[in-house]
């Protein structure tokens, strides 16, 4: 499978989310059932990379797709360096809730090129103050989810987490500079 050149929202009639398979049944499910009615319900806002070469008429298939959603933290939970500088009370930030690639796209960099649009789609969001958020948070599925977030250094795990999994942080300012 050929990807095109570029990310687009999720659109039920032009995508084929039931044939996205990318080896982890949560991720696949919520491309499946949720990700449009988070977006419908405006919860969240999932993008997917279409693949190229589909006959028109019919659904393409998803090479790779993100979601991204938007929340408050307790100050307390961020390092103390970057905590200090901010106010003191809940902080907004942006949640890459998914980012999956399928299995006949994987080993092509997908993954590279999802995580850098999200983060661009954020920082773009932030800078032109549409969405404020002081963060990027990502929920680590598993630990090849976790090796693959923390080949940037700049992700750093979060302070006292009660989620069920890892959460790892990426503060907004440095998000604009990559």
């Amino acid at each position: 499978m050929t990807p095109l050149k570029q990310f687009v929202p999720l659109d039920k009639k032009c995508h084929d989310r039931k044939k996205f398979d990318c080896g982890n049944t949560n991720l696949n499910r919520f491309l499946a059932q949720n990700a449009q009615r988070g977006m419908q319900s405006r919860v969240n806002f999932t993008w997917v990379l279409p693949a190229a070469g589909v006959t028109k008429g019919h659904p393409k298939p998803i090479c790779a797709y993100y979601t991204i959603s938007v929340c408050h933290i307790e100050r307390e939970l961020l390092p103390v360096n970057l905590a200090k500088s901010l106010p003191r009370y809940p902080l907004p930030v942006f949640i890459l809730a998914q980012l999956a690639v399928d299995k006949r796209c994987q080993g092509q960099g997908l993954g590279d090129v999802a995580l850098i649009n999200a983060l661009r789609r954020c920082a773009q969001l932030s800078k032109k103050g549409q969405v404020p958020g002081v963060a990027v948070i990502v929920d680590v599925v598993d630990n090849s989810a976790m090796a693959f977030y923390r080949r940037l250094p700049d992700f750093e795990l979060l302070r006292d987490n009660s989620s069920a999994l890892p959460r790892l942080f990426l503060p907004i300012k440095v998000v604009e500079t990559l």
